[in-house]
Parts: C-alpha cells; structure tokens; sequence
C-alpha cells in the first residue's frame, strides 16, 4: 500500500492533521465501500451521492461506516467537496440511520 503522507495544519489553536488521499489509497476506499453490494460506484459516483444527500446508498453507509474520519476528509477534499457539504451529508446520514458518526464528534 502506499505510504501515508500527512500535512500538519494548526486550526483554532488545534494540532490537526489531514491525509493526502493517493490513487492507491482511494481505490482501497472504493474497494472497502463497493464490497457488501452487486453495484460498483466510482469514485465520483461516491462524491455525487455525499453532494446530493443521498444516505440510503449502501456505498455512503460504508464511507461513513467503514472508513476514518481522515480518509472521508481526504476522499471530500480530492473530489472537490467542502467540508460543510460532508458534515451535512454525514449529519444527514447520522439522523437518518440512528448511528453516531465519528466524523461528527
């Protein structure tokens, strides 16, 4: 697997480290949220589903589910969505689904 490259960013006097999605690495992601389903989304499938709300897809359960909060912040960051529309998403997805998220602790 690829290494993991982290770029340190300080935020509202917090130490905060965010993750550089590779190609590898999204793949990786892809594999673990297409996995449970007969359907494949692509990487753009997946960014198109968080943008649009869309949380009974089985792939934005496992996104939520399945994977760390830094590899959906990396995921987010190298699809072009804002942290605001995957916090919605992922709050959308909390209400609708009854489990808690880390991405919204």
């Amino acid at each position: 697997m690829a290494s993991q490259v982290y770029s340190f960013l300080a935020i509202s006097g917090r130490n905060r480290y965010f993750q550089v999605m590779t190609q590898e690495m999204q793949s990786t992601l892809l594999t673990t949220v297409n996995a449970p389903y007969r359907t494949y989304m692509d990487g753009s499938a997946l960014a198109a589903a968080l943008c649009a709300g869309d949380v009974k897809s089985g792939q934005v359960n496992s996104f939520f589910m399945e994977t760390s909060c830094e590899i959906q912040r990396a995921f987010a960051k190298l699809h072009g969505i804002p942290e605001s529309v995957l916090v919605e998403a992922a709050e959308s997805f909390a209400n609708w689904s009854g489990q808690d998220l880390s991405l919204l602790a």
